[in-house]
């Protein structure tokens, strides 16, 4: 004769989903404890109730959820870490571009100025002959605001002289230093 066979306990298949849903982000931590809930619940039924199996499936459950609630703190240690340094990293990145571009703009001024003996650029025209892509960090030639990596540039050309200011559009968050190219090529930070 043999044994009836033997349904698996709904509530044990449950804990063992919701225990392989803890990756996902935010709601793992909450499918995590559902897991531990339900296998726990349901090894209980099981004890008591010997027509059903799907112990290994709540425990399972169990240690997945386990898993969910001890690796939180872990990824949220792990994030206090590295958020920080990517954010100062990417400002370091911001301040070294906009220091390289206001060197650049200076440079392009005083090669014009040396090429026509000593009369600056007075527009933002003239100096594109001397540095591509100027008009994304001039808007104008009288000090138009542009925004570029986390930097505002501005602009001003006479024929006398020039000024390029780069400053950060969020102090602080985007940069913390503001770079000032001056006729001569002279470049200040402030």
């Amino acid at each position: 004769m043999t044994e009836p066979q033997k349904k698996t306990l709904g509530m044990a298949i449950l804990s063992l989903v919701f225990g392989c849903l803890f990756f996902i982000p935010v709601l793992g931590f909450l499918f995590g404890i559902t897991a531990i809930v339900l296998g726990i619940v349901a090894l209980n039924l099981l004890k008591k109730n010997t027509e059903y199996k799907g112990s290994g499936l709540a425990i399972g459950g169990i240690v997945l959820g386990g898993i969910s609630i001890l690796i939180i703190p872990v990824i949220a240690l792990l994030s206090a870490i590295a958020i920080p340094n990517l954010l100062r990293a990417r400002r370091t990145a911001n301040e070294a571009a906009a220091r390289a571009t206001v060197r650049s703009l200076t440079t392009a001024a005083e090669t014009f100025a040396t090429a026509n003996n000593d009369v600056y650029p007075d527009s933002v025209a003239e100096l594109e002959t001397y540095i591509t892509s100027i008009g994304n960090y001039c808007a104008d030639d009288n000090g138009a605001d542009t925004l570029v990596q986390g930097y505002i540039y501005k602009c001003w050309l006479t024929t006398d002289g020039y000024t390029f200011v780069a400053s950060p559009a969020n102090s602080g968050v985007t940069g913390s230093i503001t770079y000032t190219g001056t006729t001569g090529g002279v470049l200040t930070p402030l």
